[in-house]
């Protein structure tokens, strides 16, 4: 041990000097990575299944390298009949040894409806978002105002419910130990709604597909609706930013700043029909870099124009819009 002694205050400022490297670093690895995502994505309009093919591939398995033909393993239990619909609990084996669960909503005719997947967000639940529980919070009654349209809904339960179920998890250990393995949360996800989609695309009674979400919902919505291109119309409420501004580790994949931001994601989903929606005053994500993330959308659309995107700011926090419009849209858009 040496003889030297001093203040642990001496050498702060080569400790911050090292952190402020690191935010420099990156800060010039952003800028030119997104000039590289800006030539990358000249041509994504014009050969969008080559580009979703490359979103998949970073996203990682089961979107690429797994196949399977035969549709899911189900479980349905029915729960209520209401009035106009009936509600059941359903379970769907995504994966050997992977159960996703949901609610799903059928209308109580034998015509042919659409189907709309209700996706909740963070902390959340398909009986939270439902009603099932009382409030349904910042979600406006989200699942309510969608099958008031008249057509069928099902809302999954993703791996992000709150501490109130004693159910413990850790999304970002688990998302951690699937990139070692190939793959990602967000991709085993997405995997397992396309499964369900497989599962209502065989039933006589449904036809179409739409897709709605807040938050982390909104996440899922843009892209699922980018990979799926089943989904046909969908709204993407209190989510659509910048990865740059928000780099969560499970919204992070590697070097995905070099082909993928919200903007370009949302490009795999033309022509097909997409409203994204922001929050004036929201709290969580930012309205000014959601808005110059949209600029930046719109200039990519310059070559196809705009008819399939529909971008609103409402007076609201983080919340799911309160207005009814974008929903009666989306249903008129599925019939």
């Amino acid at each position: 041990m040496p003889n030297y002694r001093e203040d642990v205050e001496k050498s702060k400022e080569f400790k911050q000097n090292y952190v402020d490297g690191f935010e420099r670093v990156i800060s010039a690895r952003q800028q030119e990575l997104a000039q590289k995502r800006a030539e990358y994505t000249k041509n994504i309009f014009k050969d969008g299944e080559r580009f979703r093919a490359d979103f998949k591939k970073m996203l990682g398995w089961p979107l690429v390298d797994c196949k399977n033909e035969n549709l899911p393993s189900v479980k349905t239990t029915k729960l209520a009949t209401e009035d106009g619909y009936t509600i059941y609990r359903m379970q769907f084996e995504i994966l050997d040894g992977i159960e996703m669960t949901g609610l799903y909503f059928e209308q109580n005719t034998n015509e042919k409806k659409p189907l709309v997947l209700v996706q909740h967000g963070g902390l959340g639940t398909p009986e939270f978002v439902s009603g099932v529980y009382g409030s349904t919070d910042n979600y406006n009654d989200m699942l309510e105002r969608v099958i008031k349209q008249g057509v069928h809904a099902f809302t999954p339960q993703l791996l992000l419910w709150d501490d109130g179920y004693n159910v413990p998890f850790n999304r970002v250990n688990i998302d951690a130990r699937l990139k070692r393995v190939g793959g990602s949360v967000t991709s085993v996800e997405l995997y397992g709604l396309t499964r369900i989609l497989d599962y209502f695309e065989s039933k006589e009674n449904v036809k179409n597909f739409g897709m709605v979400g807040m938050s982390y919902g909104g996440f899922y919505t843009l892209f699922m609706s980018a990979i799926d291109t089943r989904i046909k119309s969908a709204v993407s409420c209190s989510f659509f930013n910048t990865r740059d501004s928000y780099p969560w580790c499970d919204w992070t994949w590697f070097n995905a700043a070099e082909k993928f931001d919200d903007a370009e994601v949302a490009c795999l989903v033309y022509p097909r029909k997409l409203c994204i929606e922001i929050g004036e005053n929201d709290e969580v994500f930012d309205a000014v870099s959601g808005k110059k993330s949209y600029e930046k959308l719109l200039n990519l659309c310059k070559e196809v124009g705009t008819d399939w995107l529909e971008f609103i700011t409402f007076e609201g926090t983080h919340e799911f819009c309160k207005f009814d419009e974008p929903i009666e849209k989306l249903a008129k858009d599925l019939l």
